[in-house]
């Protein structure tokens, strides 16, 4: 529900999706996600927090396996971490080929301790 409502209004307080990293006696909160429509120009991601700061980023050019094939996927090919990356490759591998998928999204680390690591695309680990 977030995710439709930062279409119209930034709400800092209600992000997205919040994130966890694995733990060894469970998981434990590092950040927030906040989005934005695919359709959003440079100037209103840099309205909503500033390009300068954080790093604003799209998921483009993923290979996902066909839907019966989730559970046996080689997830060294397929996936956000995937291999492949081209239209040409994913149809080779007979996977199911996404230009763009989701929309924009920024994600925030609050704990750490630079702006740098604060606005990272990824967590740290140290």
């Amino acid at each position: 529900m977030n995710g439709f409502l930062e279409a119209f209004k930034f709400d800092p307080s209600r992000p997205t999706s919040l994130l966890y990293k694995k733990t060894s006696d469970g998981y434990e909160l590092v950040g927030a996600m906040y989005t934005m429509p695919k359709r959003a120009t440079e100037d209103q991601l840099n309205a909503r927090v500033p390009l300068s700061v954080a790093m604003w980023h799209l998921h483009t050019n993923l290979c996902m396996p066909q839907r019966g094939q989730l559970r046996s996927a080689d997830w060294n090919k397929f996936g956000l971490k995937g291999s492949i990356a081209t239209q040409e490759a994913c149809d080779a591998a007979n996977g199911r080929f996404q230009p763009v998928i989701f929309g924009w999204m920024v994600h925030v680390y609050p704990y750490e301790d630079s702006a740098d690591k604060i606005f990272a695309m990824h967590q740290h680990m140290d």
